[in-house]
C-alpha cells in the first residue's frame, strides 16, 4: 500500500522535472499568481530572454523557497549568462529540494561538461539512468552533451 502511495505521489508530482519548451504540468499545485510567473519565466527562457526572466525568478525563489523547479530555472538563466559559479549553486538547492529532478540532473551536467568536470557529468548521468523512466530526455540530452564533449577534446 505505502509503495502504491508513493508511486501516485512521485507520479502526479508537480516538480518532477523542468525542461525546455515550457510545459506547466508543474504549476498546478501553485498559487495561481505563483504558476502563472513560473509560465512567463519558463516562455521568456525558451526565447533566450533571460535578463528579462531573471528578475522574476528571483522574486519566486523569495516566494518558494523550496520549490526546486525555481531553482533549477535560476541555475539555467545563470549558465545561459555565462555566470556559472551562481549557476552551480542553485542547481545544488535545486537537488538539495529535490535530488531525483531529473531537469536540475542533466543542466547540471552540462555546467560540469562546461567546468571540465567530465566526472561530475557522468555522475549525474548515472543517477539520470538510475531516475528515470524508459523515455528520457533529460538522460538522453546529456548523455549527447557528454559525448560530444568527448569528441572534442
Amino acid at each position: 500500500m505505502k509503495s502504491l502511495m508513493l508511486f501516485w505521489i512521485i507520479l502526479l508530482s508537480p516538480a518532477t522535472a523542468f525542461a525546455l519548451p515550457a510545459e506547466d504540468h508543474w504549476t498546478t499545485d501553485l498559487d495561481p499568481k505563483y504558476a502563472a510567473a513560473l509560465s512567463e519565466s519558463a516562455q521568456l527562457l525558451e526565447t533566450e530572454r533571460y535578463c528579462e526572466a531573471l528578475p522574476m525568478l528571483e522574486e519566486l525563489a523569495s516566494a518558494l523557497p523550496a520549490n526546486a523547479d525555481v531553482f533549477n530555472m535560476l541555475g539555467y538563466v545563470h549558465r545561459k549568462m555565462d555566470e556559472l559559479d551562481v549557476s552551480a549553486k542553485h542547481y545544488e538547492r535545486a537537488l538539495y529540494l529535490d535530488p531525483n529532478h531529473l531537469g536540475a540532473l542533466e543542466y547540471q551536467g552540462e555546467l560540469f561538461l562546461r567546468q571540465g568536470n567530465l566526472d561530475g557529468a557522468l555522475a549525474n548521468l548515472r543517477k539520470l539512468e538510475k531516475v528515470c523512466s524508459v523515455a528520457c530526455e533529460e538522460r538522453d540530452q546529456l548523455k549527447t552533451a557528454i559525448s560530444a564533449h568527448q569528441t572534442r577534446d
